[in-house]
């Protein structure tokens, strides 16, 4: 933690731009961010009460601040972040800090973009929304699940990109091929496949009419000795990827490695998969686990630069 002495100069306080503060389990992307734009850093203290309810406190007078960057993992505990991040953006507004913005790497809600069924809301507006009216300016998150839903009244909404880190992990692999679990994430693939060259395409779902069983395989794509590189946003269950290096597999492919920016990795999905054949599985830090080899803080820097200039 660097914080400078309060300075005077002719009895008048001098403001200080921005500061950077980060939750406990942020402090690493914290770090980061303060010492490559040259700004102070702390870390929020934070309990939770006996009956549940969160605490937070900023452990410095930051009314001596023009501007608030906050930096929250979402997850685990994603309902309870999400209520830390709200109690520190109102914090920060009620004491008068006039910018704040909000780096939440893994944006929780995000798959619910549209009300699927009569009745449901639209979680990723509330949560939005929420975090708009409480004061935000802006909000900068990694690989959302769809762009066009990333929006929110009177609070920029910034989404970074990874896929040139992606790129650049996958290198100059011969017989690659890139694969998207669904026509849905198809854009994502085509991103990576601008900077290698290589073909992609996406797995396409059939359904028998009779047994209702789905089946998947390549859209006009041939996998026969190539190497096939899976790359989505978010691994959950990992039964997506499971069922496609089956197929990949009896279709003929090589090797099978999964690529995706969040990895939930729910009920032992990274073992799961491993056992289904999946060569490696790489993910990126907005998650840390011990996949983790795609790092995303100086991309979220770079969009913090043009925030803060």
């Amino acid at each position: 933690m660097r914080i400078n002495p309060l300075k005077l100069r002719n009895t008048h306080l001098i403001v200080e731009k921005y500061l950077v503060a980060s939750f406990p389990w942020s402090s690493d992307m914290g770090n980061e961010v303060a010492n490559t734009l040259g700004l102070n850093h702390v870390t929020l203290e934070t309990k939770q009460f006996p009956d549940g309810e969160s605490y937070i406190r900023y452990p410095i007078d930051i009314t001596t601040y023009e501007g608030l960057i906050l930096i929250q993992r979402a997850y685990p505990e994603q309902n309870n972040r999400l209520i830390q991040t709200m109690l520190a953006i109102h914090a920060a507004r009620d004491m008068g800090i006039k910018n704040i913005h909000i780096v939440l790497p893994y944006l929780p809600y995000s798959r619910q973009d549209k009300r699927f069924r009569d009745g449901e809301p639209i979680s990723l507006n509330t949560i939005l929304s929420l975090l708009s009216l409480l004061g935000a300016s802006s909000l900068i998150t990694v690989d959302v699940h769809k762009p066009d839903a990333f929006k929110a009244p009177n609070m920029r909404c910034i989404n970074v990109e990874p896929f040139d880190l992606y790129a650049g992990k996958i290198g100059n692999v011969s017989n690659a091929v890139l694969l998207s679990p669904d026509i849905g994430s198809l854009w994502r693939v085509k991103k990576v496949s601008e900077y290698l060259g290589i073909p992609f395409s996406y797995l396409e779902k059939f359904r028998d009419r009779v047994t209702g069983e789905i089946t998947m395989k390549p859209k006009e794509l041939d996998v026969t000795g190539k190497e096939v590189f899976i790359i989505d946003d978010i691994i959950a269950t990992g039964g997506t990827i499971i069922e496609a290096t089956r197929i990949l597999k009896s279709m003929g492919a090589t090797r099978v490695y999964a690529i995706a920016t969040h990895c939930l990795l729910l009920n032992m999905a990274d073992s799961r998969m491993l056992e289904a054949g999946v060569s490696s599985i790489t993910c990126s830090n907005t998650i840390p686990t011990k996949y983790t080899e795609v790092y995303v803080n100086q991309s979220v820097i770079k969009a913090l630069r043009g925030l803060i200039a």
